[in-house]
């Protein structure tokens, strides 16, 4: 039986990484695995939002059948998710560094278990590593900027000390910043340092392993140590694609966050009237490619840790993100119900010891295939209550056709946006959006991949919108609701 090593990332664009054809980011690492993998160009997400993402990333299961809408929800553990059915089918799971299943805040008290406001009453949870979410073993660090969970004792012991989280931020953005947190005691070493811990300690064991070492950033804040930031001071980053002034016949919400007048969670963003000011918006885009590259580092060490232990012949490596994030496209920043490519489409880097034939495929692949094609790599049945489809047919055969069709993404109720229910289907050369108040965008991804152009816009319409509302019915009937329960804040 195989092992599995799944790296998360949080928040994550696919071209902030040389593989996906940045030429300004080092990531060598990444780039190394990718030559060794099927590297999915096409993988989209099935919600643009971090917890709905991550159940649906584990439990193969679109967010109306799992009933995770939104962050915030207190969500209790059903038992269908992949940790539960390779832990029946004889697997050792583990989790290290943010899970983000339960709210990390939002009032949870102590209802939730990656709530910060239970490890700061209850400091005993330091000795607590498991079962947790089907996971044998976990060790949490939840935060984008300081420590958190099992990370404050590690921490602790390394010489970390509360002055370090003193962020020196930009005066002309609050959401950047540099820290005097040294690399080695960041969150992604701290990721990187125990997931080699974790590989060393279970060798020796006879069970195979299921394993994720889940990185919290490049998520905002744009907050990384001096190092890093001077390693960026004066290097090229990437523009970002369209402006502001092209939102016009967009949903009125776009140009809003253009501003900083949308608001998330009841907090507004600072307002940028003209848009974000362009010294600011480069320190963001030199920041996430600072810690992309911190990441980097660890995947290197992570791996090689692998290779050092004999279990990479053996190891299955998947490396991908939970959602993307929208960096400046159009004067648009981080996530909520804004359906761009640079938002939707992820990196997914799947790594089979023994198969030959890696590299790139425009093949559509969906957060609810990964589940099921684990399984399938792993000689498993997909679990019942999966929607998406077992792809692992692509690395016994080489499949020159996509085995899906279209790929669905749900965004309903929350992170700001209320009374609103969006599904938004992509195929091989379109995407569509429908909103249940009559907004509809249709994009040709195929001679338009900026999606600088509506087909929809200023009331036109277009012959092919009937036959994308037509896939959109047939995509939601076919994996209908297989579940009672719905969880949302409406």
């Amino acid at each position: 039986m195989k092992n599995v090593l799944f790296i998360l990332c949080d928040q994550l664009r696919k071209d902030s990484l040389g593989c996906y054809g940045n030429p300004y980011a080092e990531t060598p690492n990444l780039d190394r695995l990718a030559q060794n993998s099927v590297q999915f160009t096409r993988n989209y997400v099935a919600n643009p939002i971090c917890m709905p993402n991550r159940h649906t990333l584990f439990s193969g299961m679109y967010p109306r059948n799992h009933g995770v809408w939104t962050n915030g929800l207190l969500v209790r553990d059903s038992g269908d998710n992949l940790m539960h059915y390779l832990s029946e089918n004889g697997y050792q799971t583990a989790s290290i560094g943010k899970i983000h299943f339960e709210p990390d805040g939002c009032g949870a008290e102590d209802g939730s278990m990656e709530s910060e406001e239970l490890w700061k009453k209850k400091p005993e949870m330091n000795d607590f590593h498991g079962p947790f979410w089907g996971f044998d073993y976990i060790e949490l660090a939840d935060r984008h900027h300081g420590a958190s969970g099992h990370m404050v004792d590690w921490f602790r012991k390394k010489g970390g000390t509360e002055e370090m989280f003193c962020s020196k931020l930009n005066p002309n953005d609050p959401e950047t910043g540099v820290d005097p947190v040294p690399e080695e005691l960041h969150s992604t070493a701290f990721v990187g340092e125990r997931m080699c811990h974790y590989l060393e300690h279970i060798r020796a064991r006879d069970k195979p392993f299921f394993a994720v070492a889940s990185f919290p950033d490049p998520h905002h804040p744009f907050i990384v140590p001096q190092s890093s930031a001077q390693r960026w001071e004066n290097r090229e980053v990437k523009p970002p694609i369209g402006t502001k002034e092209e939102l016009s016949d967009r949903p009125m919400r776009y140009l809003q966050q253009a501003k900083g007048e949308w608001s998330r969670q009841g907090v507004k963003h600072a307002v940028y009237p003209d848009g974000l000011p362009e010294s600011a918006a480069r320190q963001r885009f030199a920041y996430t490619y600072a810690m992309v590259e911190m990441i980097d580092t660890q995947v290197g060490r992570i791996l090689k840790t692998l290779d050092n232990l004999g279990l990479s012949e053996d190891t299955i490596v998947v490396f991908t993100s939970d959602h993307g994030e929208l960096l400046g496209d159009y004067g648009l920043w981080m996530k909520g119900p804004f359906f761009l490519e640079g938002l939707l489409s992820t990196p997914l880097l799947i790594s089979v010891p023994g198969y030959q034939h890696n590299g790139a495929v425009d093949h559509l692949f969906s957060s609810v295939d990964l589940a099921p094609t684990l399984c399938g790599l792993l000689g498993l049945e997909s679990p019942y209550y999966c929607d998406g489809q077992d792809q692992s047919a692509i690395w016994g055969a080489g499949l020159a056709e996509t085995l899906r069709k279209s790929c669905l993404v749900e965004y309903r109720n929350g992170y700001g946006a209320k009374d609103c229910n969006y599904k938004v289907l992509i195929t091989q050369d379109y995407k569509y959006v429908y909103n249940q108040k009559g907004e509809r965008e249709l994009f040709d991804l195929k001679d338009d991949g900026a999606e600088r152009t509506n087909l929809l816009g200023n009331g036109r319409s277009h012959e092919y919108e009937p036959v994308m509302q037509s896939l959109l019915m047939q995509e939601l009937l076919k994996t209908e609701s297989k579940r009672p329960k719905q969880i949302s804040l409406a």
